[in-house]
């Protein structure tokens, strides 16, 4: 394998179906695990509600970045979202990362389909504008954070899958979250090609730019529970909308979850249509199974050219996910982290 070419970060990504006590623990344990972000979901439905719990977080977190993991603009006004990223930015010390996506299970439970890339594309540059200070014009009124100003707008960065969502991440965001068909091979470089070229075509092209991945994650020194623990979030990956060719089993797999999933159940351990994953499909779109195993995986990431692994910690064999957490963390992030310093070394 190509050495690292620069320090690899590791996040991880909460789903707030936990009591607000158990989640700020797991905020907490991620922190001093020596991982460098923490993103909550935005869910009204189904999770507890997000800025209040990142509000919370940081009040009582020193060093790890709080984002949002995603939020959408039909549940979030332009002139909410930049109320809250600038409000949490000045309690954290500038520690914020602004998710952004289409909407997902927070639309699906209301019955609303995500929104327009074009509606997106103006709640970014809203909000960035209102975040920095700025007049922004909305409705047919004209809009101005009271306490915004520059350098106040915490970095944007776009979940994205398909091939247009991927190029306007690059153009508008800050960073890009790939949120779909996660193993390094052909299908991840041509993502993050789509990434490149809507960054050549950015006026904005120069700024600092995050290339986060979101995964599932379960580590087990016997693979099959690692696999079962996993299931819960691949399945939500089938269901949604692909851009990206499948494998004749998911494929099939696909079309059997579509017909079965409870979006009530969404990302839920426990939900029912997750046993519609059959083994051999699973590490298409997830980083699951022994130590050795989740570490060559997050080394092909890396090499691929991600910069932080934003892990989707699930609990194996009954275990809670902040176990999930803790084996990650020692048994994959230090040994691959290890080895990067140790190639900058010999490099230098």
């Amino acid at each position: 394998m190509t050495g690292i070419a620069a320090r690899p970060s590791f996040g991880v990504e909460l789903h707030e179906y936990l009591d607000p006590a158990s989640i700020l623990d797991e905020v907490h344990l991620a922190e001093e695990l020596g991982y460098d972000a923490v993103w909550l979901g935005d869910s009204q439905l189904i999770w507890r509600e997000m800025y209040v719990l990142l509000g919370a977080a940081a009040a009582t977190t020193q060093r790890v970045a709080l984002g949002s993991g995603v939020t959408n603009p039909f549940t979030r006004h332009m002139a909410v979202t930049a109320s809250a990223l600038v409000t949490l930015q000045e309690l954290s010390g500038g520690r914020v990362l602004a998710g952004v996506g289409l909407g997902d299970s927070a639309l699906a439970v209301l019955g609303q389909r995500p929104v327009s890339m074009a509606a997106l594309e103006a709640f970014v540059a809203g909000v960035r504008g209102l975040a920095e200070g700025e007049a922004v014009r909305a409705s047919e009124v004209d809009l101005q954070l009271v306490f915004g100003g520059p350098a106040k707008c915490p970095p944007i960065v776009v979940a994205a899958s398909g091939p247009k969502m991927l190029g306007l991440a690059g153009r508008i965001g800050d960073g890009v979250i790939v949120t779909r068909q996660a193993r390094a091979g052909a299908t991840l470089s041509a993502m993050l090609g789509c990434v490149r070229e809507g960054r050549e075509a950015s006026v904005r092209r120069e700024r600092p730019f995050r290339t986060c991945l979101s995964a599932s994650v379960a580590v087990h020194p016997d693979r099959t529970p690692a696999l079962q623990a996993v299931r819960p979030h691949v399945a939500s990956t089938l269901r949604a909308r692909l851009h990206w060719e499948l494998s004749p089993a998911a494929a099939l797999a696909r079309e059997r979850i579509v017909a079965a999933y409870d979006m009530y159940e969404h990302m839920n351990p426990a939900a029912a249509h997750a046993g519609l994953v059959p083994d051999d499909v699973i590490p298409e779109f997830a980083i699951a199974g022994t130590a050795d195993e989740c570490i060559e995986q997050a080394l092909g990431l890396f090499q691929a050219g991600v910069d932080e692994i934003t892990i989707r910690p699930y609990g194996v064999d009954g275990a809670p996910r902040s176990a999930t957490m803790v084996e990650f963390a020692h048994q994959v992030m230090a040994p691959v982290l290890d080895r990067a310093r140790r190639q900058r070394s010999t490099a230098g």
